[in-house]
């Protein structure tokens, strides 16, 4: 699940509401890069105007609306070819379906194709039974089983359920820890707003505490990368600790309020 915190490390460090100031500046960004490369990109501009088959599994409305999309990361990135080629033949070299072993999208190299830019999750991947399945059969669940195309689909816990469920008879545990860790995230944005509403009443402890909230964050940057390796227990544990943590903070930001000076 990256990419899914409240702006960039060096934004939180700058200014006291710089992750939700990131956040929004950060859309704007996105907008003008999925704009920038809908222009330059002789992918979209060839294809866009095409109805795609379900059977591929996105259309060009998903990845518009995807992370990607907004990051302005274009087609041959996850499938090959070149972007800047104007003749057909050029323009789709060495794409190839995505049955064909040699694609970048084949179940069996897709993880090292989204790694290439996700490359702690693609670390913390390499070390599970998934990434050992596939290496040794060519089957297995793949960073698509979880994300969809273009990373369009982050999973409720149901939904993660339903997924896991393919293969394993009773996936609680994931379904437990995702809700934990949904719940921790939710807290985080909470916390974040009640120190953003207590910092004229309380301006000597406000630094402090938004440090402990940036601690806080880091910790759900790390739980996040420590999902992808499927330790399910652990995650869990941490997400649960982290929730409370967040909640206690939450709570003190909120009583610090009352007590200008202390």
């Amino acid at each position: 699940m990256k990419r899914h915190q409240w702006g960039s490390g060096a934004a939180r460090g700058r200014r006291s509401h710089g992750p939700v100031a990131a956040m929004v500046f950060s859309a704007i960004l996105g907008l003008a890069a999925a704009a920038a490369a809908a222009e330059t990109s002789q992918c979209v501009s060839c294809h866009e105007t095409e109805r795609l088959g379900i059977s591929l599994g996105h259309s060009f409305e998903d990845w518009r609306g995807s992370a990607h999309g907004r990051g302005g990361v274009t087609c041959e990135k996850c499938h090959g070819g070149d972007p800047n080629a104007t003749d057909q033949t050029l323009a789709h070299k060495d794409v190839l379906p995505v049955s064909d072993a040699k694609s970048l999208v084949h179940p069996t190299r897709l993880p090292a194709t989204c790694g290439a830019c996700h490359q702690k999750e693609f670390t913390a991947f390499g070390k599970t039974i998934h990434a050992r399945k596939l290496a040794s059969e060519g089957t297995g669940a793949t960073c698509y089983t979880c994300h969809g195309a273009m990373a369009t689909s982050l999973p409720s816990p149901s939904e993660l359920g339903a997924r896991c469920a393919v293969c394993h008879k009773r996936p609680v545990p994931a379904q437990a820890a995702l809700s934990y860790l949904a719940a921790a995230k939710t807290q985080l944005r909470r916390t974040l707003r009640t120190l953003d509403g207590m910092k004229s009443a309380n301006a000597e402890w406000y630094p402090r505490g938004l440090e402990r909230f940036h601690d806080l964050e880091r910790t759900y940057g790390a739980i996040e990368i420590e999902w992808h390796t499927f330790a399910m227990d652990k995650v869990l544990h941490d997400s649960r600790d982290l929730l409370k943590l967040g909640k206690a903070l939450d709570e003190e930001a909120g009583i610090r309020a009352q007590r200008p000076g202390q």
